[in-house]
């Protein structure tokens, strides 16, 4: 018996101890900054067939709405792919592969949700309305604010990837496209796509997975006896 509390002890010792601290949201840039490989990647989305301009639209465990209006290239649909004027294999933005996820207002940002648990890692291919590409970015974990940044990925129509990671977690991702690096408001043309985030088991609920199941040992050991 003693030994069984001492191990009990001793686990719920680890788990206050495995428990995450508070963590910074860290930004990143270029392909696979942020996520570990195509063996641990959760989540992707590609939004090939979002050809409606649906919002909000569900793709790989992922759940992207917009503020603003739906940004269809000029009526093109989002790849220029519905255009007779366009030039076979013309694209909005290099970094980008068919149809992307863009919106265009005041203000008006792209909004990435974990329709399941929250995401540890997360990178996206983006570009702007705008010549040239300033994001702001924000996250989120249950509604509450744990970051923001910005960041200038160049000349829109070439376009780059961010990458954000927190050790915490985050549930919701907004990004912004303003029209220098100094507006923090205004109108905003964000565009997204390849978007591919993970997820990673914290360490603290599997010690807490253990001491359950100690417990549980614990309470038929004592109805045998």
């Amino acid at each position: 018996m003693m030994k069984n509390k001492h191990l009990i002890l001793s686990l719920l010792t680890s788990a206050v101890l495995a428990l995450p601290a508070a963590a910074a949201v860290v930004q990143t840039t270029g392909a696979g900054s942020a996520t570990p490989g195509a063996t641990h990647l959760t989540y992707a989305a590609d939004f090939e067939a979002n050809t409606n301009l649906d919002s909000p639209w569900l793709e790989g465990g992922l759940q992207f709405t917009h503020t603003g209006l739906a940004n269809d290239n000029g009526g093109c649909g989002y790849a220029g792919e519905f255009c007779v004027d366009v030039s076979a294999g013309q694209t909005y933005s290099e970094a980008f592969s068919g149809n992307y996820f863009a919106t265009a207002g005041s203000n008006a940002y792209l909004s990435i949700k974990s329709t399941g648990p929250k995401l540890n890692g997360i990178e996206f291919a983006v570009d702007s309305g705008y010549l040239n590409i300033y994001v702001m970015w924000q996250t989120y974990l249950n509604d509450a604010l744990t970051g923001s940044g910005k960041v200038s990925l160049g000349a829109a129509g070439i376009g780059g990837v961010l990458g954000l990671s927190d050790t915490v977690g985050f549930s919701e991702v907004r990004v912004y496209a303003f029209d220098s690096a100094s507006d923090n408001s205004g109108y905003s043309v964000p565009a997204i796509d390849s978007v591919r985030a993970f997820t990673v088991a914290e360490p603290g609920s599997l010690a807490l997975a253990s001491l359950a199941a100690l417990g549980v040992a614990g309470v038929r050991r004592r109805r045998k006896g």
